[in-house]
């Protein structure tokens, strides 16, 4: 076990720079790639804290070489140790569908233009149809905020589908919702899911294009965070992860535009109050 940017003198000023990759390797013939981390509440539900709804892709085939390339790139920053030979690398397992994939990895730029940021904003720029959005944190900056009701204003469907009260991260939660005004007034459907924290992240553009890894829509993913995303051109998986979706938002509650806007002030406050860290969250 290694840990990622530990602490030390010569790069206290790198400490916000993060590993948030959720990926797992088997056998390096098999990859797992979604939001889902190793902790109880992904596992175990309790009384008050019903575990949490997430979503992980099984990938075999040229992929895996990719996310396990991923992998050991901050292995190798961490620990300073190449892991190479057939016992990482052994011939992969070809799967019963030729499907296109891409592994997009992500690393802080200077100007915050990430491969992340580029990644999900190209698709949503692209879009003709229809755009899905599951993510956990849902913090868009100005320019994604436009790039969606650039979309509305196309006559794309765009839904999103967050966390509502039951949140691991109330601030990001009050953050979020103080940017639905643009979204909402443009025809956007925005959805809360009420049974558990969703820690899903996902995107589903035109029904063809599916993307699935550790990015939220947020400024730590976009600029901060070292992040990997698997982007899958396949109507099949589109339509299951679509399903997915449905299913998920048959049990959350839709937010309203007028009831949005009457929000109480004490509410608004909160909002305002994490616009000041936004940045960082």
């Amino acid at each position: 076990m290694q840990f990622y940017h530990r602490l030390r003198l010569h790069n206290w000023f790198r400490a916000n720079n993060r590993t948030h990759h959720e990926i797992t390797i088997v056998d390096g013939s098999v990859a797992f790639i979604g939001g889902a981390g190793y902790a109880d509440w992904w596992a175990i539900s309790k009384r008050d804290e019903p575990r949490w709804r997430d979503t992980m892709v099984r990938v075999q085939g040229d992929a895996v070489r990719a996310l396990q390339g991923t992998l050991i790139e901050n292995w190798l920053e961490a620990s300073g140790e190449i892991l190479a030979g057939p016992d990482y690398f052994p011939p992969l397992i070809t799967g019963a569908s030729n499907v296109t994939a891409l592994v997009i990895t992500s690393s802080p730029s200077t100007g915050g233009s990430t491969r992340s940021r580029i990644l999900f904003q190209t698709l949503l720029a692209a879009a003709h149809k229809s755009i899905y959005i599951t993510t956990p944190y849902f913090l868009p900056d100005e320019s994604m905020r436009a790039e969606m009701v650039r979309a509305r204003q196309r006559g794309v469907a765009v839904n999103i589908l967050v966390p509502g009260r039951k949140n691991d991260h109330a601030l990001t939660y009050s953050s979020g919702r103080r940017a639905y005004g643009d979204l909402l007034k443009a025809g956007a459907v925005i959805h809360e899911y009420q049974p558990s924290m969703i820690h899903a992240k996902i995107a589903v553009i035109d029904s063809v294009w599916s993307v699935v890894g550790s990015a939220n829509i947020d400024n730590r993913s976009f600029g901060i965070n070292d992040e990997v995303n698997l982007a899958v051109l396949d109507p099949r998986v589109a339509a299951t992860l679509t399903a997915n979706f449905d299913d998920d938002v048959a049990h959350a509650a839709r937010i309203d535009l007028q009831d949005w806007e009457r929000r109480p002030v004490w509410e608004r406050m909160v909002e305002w109050a994490g616009w000041v860290v936004e940045r960082q969250q």
